[in-house]
């Protein structure tokens, strides 16, 4: 993954800013709650209104967040994708490289590499 560090760079930044986002919306939420309130004189009305606050709080955090921790995710899912990739295409361009030549006159098909890689003339 030596030619893709840029792309798996900004794949951590963005999952890295998505749990920001969504921390950040449980700190609001619990200074929503702790700051403002009312002590000495506690009403129902003022502790409905802050865990009102603190849900929309938590929640609007986790939709910000979200996406940008998927999308960082879907980036490295598809960088070890191509990874994984190139590692089966090399075992079977191995594999191609391994088979003994056919001296029949009619070719004939010697292994799985010879149907999934055209030989190099």
């Amino acid at each position: 993954m030596k030619g893709y560090r840029f792309a798996a760079f900004w794949a951590t930044v963005l999952v890295v800013l998505g749990m920001l986002l969504v921390v950040g919306g449980v700190l609001f939420a619990a200074a929503a709650i702790a700051l403002d309130m009312p002590w000495g004189s506690l009403t129902g009305q003022a502790v409905l209104e802050r865990a009102l606050a603190a849900v929309v709080l938590v929640i609007s955090g986790l939709l910000a967040g979200a996406p940008f921790i998927v999308l960082g995710e879907m980036m490295r899912v598809f960088l070890d994708l191509r990874r994984l990739a190139r590692r089966h295409q090399r075992l079977l361009r191995r594999m191609a490289d391994n088979v003994e030549p056919v001296t029949d006159s009619a070719p004939a098909v010697s292994s799985a590499a010879d149907r999934l890689i055209p030989r190099r003339p």
